[in-house]
């Protein structure tokens, strides 16, 4: 006999990924954004002069999707591709002035879901530390 697995921890790790992201859709809507491109602003800000091919590796992105998300977010006219002087077949990637603008209000709607998450799990008493420190140990790629 099979058991149920109604209260696995994949299940539930599904459930609440989606549910996080379903949130934060709706909120980064509000500025032309969605839970699977908001990152790409606060990566290209945060690290001057990043490729394509490098933001695909280091995230673990499929090269595919980093191609489909920056086009988009070109055509919102969020960032741009400037030649890579070390590399002429590669182009950096650089934030507009809406680009950078839109930065701050990313980090007010993730900081406010940041709290609604805290509080979730301090109400179930777990350490949150040790928690994160859990989904990092699962999330953990190179293992």
């Amino acid at each position: 006999m099979q058991e149920s697995r109604d209260n696995s921890i994949h299940k539930w790790l599904i459930i609440a990924g989606r549910q996080v992201s379903q949130r934060l859709d709706q909120q980064l809507a509000l500025i032309g954004l969605s839970a699977s491109n908001y990152f790409y602003i606060l990566k290209i800000h945060d690290n001057p002069g990043l490729t394509q091919k490098t933001l695909g590796e280091r995230e673990f992105i499929d090269a595919s999707n980093v191609t489909r998300a920056v086009k988009q977010l070109i055509s919102q006219g969020l960032i741009e591709r400037r030649p890579n002087l070390q590399d002429k077949r590669a182009y950096q990637l650089a934030l507009t002035e809406k680009g950078t603008a839109i930065y701050p209000k990313i980090f007010q709607i993730l900081d406010a879901e940041e709290k609604q998450l805290a509080a979730v799990v301090s109400d179930q008493n777990f350490d949150q530390q040790k928690f994160i420190d859990a989904m990092r140990s699962i999330s953990d790629t190179r293992k």
